[in-house]
C-alpha cells in the first residue's frame, strides 16, 4: 500500500492505524476542511506563584514558558497530538516544533519576526525556557540588521514580479502537500511547525480562534488571551475568586480522535494546576504487564 516514496524529513510514516483513520485524509483532504475548535480556561492559582518562586533559578520565566511547557509535556504523555499530514498519508513528528511570533516594539509599524524553537519531549521548564529566550534574543537583534533567515526570504520573494512569485508558490505548495517541499526550506519557515502559539492577551485582545494554514504541516495553533477573573460558588454557598488564562485550540481532527485530544488537554490542565512536575523532564513510563506496545 505504501511505496518508497512515502517519506518526510520531519517525521515518519504511522502504518498501523484505524482503517477509517487512514481514509479521513483522502475524505476531507484539505486542512482548513477539518479544523475543530477547543476552549479552555486554566487555573491562574497556582501558576502564578509558581513563576515567581522560581523566578531566580530560572531566569527569564514567565507564564508563555508555562504553556510552552504545558503542550511540550502533552505531546509526551500523547504524542498523536503531533502527527502532521501530508500526501494524504498520517506522519508521526520526531520532535516537538512551537512557531511563535514576537515585536520588538508594541507599535502598530514595529517590526516582527518568528522564531520555532525545537524541544525533545524529555526537556525540563529550565531547558525549554533556555532554548526560547535565546532565540528570541537572536531574532530581535537580527531585525535590526536584517539577517534573521525567514525575512530575508520573503523580502527576496516580494521582489520577485507577481506572475513569477505565484508560480513560485504554486511549486512550493504542491512540493509541501506531498512533503517534498525541502528540508533547507522547511527549515526557514514557522509552518512546519507541529504547534503554532499566538499571545494576543499581551496586546489586550480577548482570546481568539485562530485557522490553520493550508501551507506547512501545523496541526495545532493556540490562542492565549488576557487573564480574567471568575467567581466560582462553592457548594458550601462561599464564593471563591481567581484568575484564569483562556486559550483556544484549532487542531486538526484527522490526524487523531476526539478522546486523544481530550487526554492532552487534560494534561495541559494538570500541569497547570501542578506546575511542579515541569521542573523535571518527562519519562516514559514502562509498558505494564500485559500491556499493549
Amino acid at each position: 500500500m505504501f511505496g518508497k516514496e512515502k517519506k518526510c524529513y520531519d517525521g515518519y510514516l504511522v502504518r498501523k492505524l484505524d482503517p477509517v483513520v487512514l481514509l479521513m485524509p483522502y475524505i476531507m483532504p484539505r486542512r482548513t476542511d477539518s479544523e475543530s475548535k477547543v476552549d479552555l480556561r486554566l487555573d491562574l492559582t497556582k501558576v502564578e506563584e509558581f513563576v515567581r518562586q522560581h523566578h531566580d533559578d530560572i531566569p527569564g520565566l514567565t507564564l508563555y514558558h508555562i504553556v510552552f511547557a504545558t503542550i511540550v509535556r502533552a505531546a509526551a504523555e500523547t504524542p498523536e497530538i503531533n502527527r502532521f499530514i501530508a500526501g494524504n498519508l498520517i506522519y508521526q513528528r520526531r520532535t516537538v516544533r512551537i512557531s511563535m511570533m514576537i515585536k520588538k516594539h508594541l507599535e502598530v509599524n514595529g517590526r516582527e519576526s518568528t522564531i520555532f524553537p525545537v524541544f525533545n519531549t524529555t526537556d525540563t521548564l529550565a531547558e525549554i525556557v533556555e532554548k526560547t529566550n535565546t532565540l528570541a534574543e537572536e531574532a530581535l537583534a537580527q531585525l535590526d540588521d536584517d539577517s534573521n533567515g525567514f525575512d530575508r526570504f520573503v523580502s527576496v520573494l516580494y521582489a520577485v514580479p507577481p506572475i513569477f512569485l505565484r508560480a513560485f508558490i504554486g511549486f512550493m505548495m504542491f512540493l509541501d502537500r506531498y512533503g517534498k517541499l525541502p528540508k533547507k526550506l522547511c527549515d526557514l519557515q514557522p509552518f512546519h511547525s507541529g504547534f503554532f502559539v499566538t499571545n494576543v492577551g499581551s496586546i489586550g485582545l480577548p482570546v481568539i480562534y485562530h485557522h490553520l494554514y493550508e501551507f506547512g504541516t501545523t496541526s495545532m495553533f493556540v490562542s492565549i488571551g488576557k487573564k480574567e477573573r471568575v467567581n466560582e460558588l462553592l457548594p458550601n454557598g462561599h464564593i471563591r475568586r481567581y484568575k484564569v488564562l483562556p486559550l483556544r485550540a484549532v487542531v486538526d481532527d484527522r490526524i487523531c480522535d476526539g478522546f486523544t485530544y481530550a487526554c492532552a488537554f487534560k494534561t495541559m490542565e494538570k500541569c497547570f494546576k501542578h506546575p511542579e512536575i515541569l521542573l523535571e523532564g518527562y519519562q516514559e513510563k514502562p509498558a505494564g504487564k500485559g500491556a499493549a506496545v
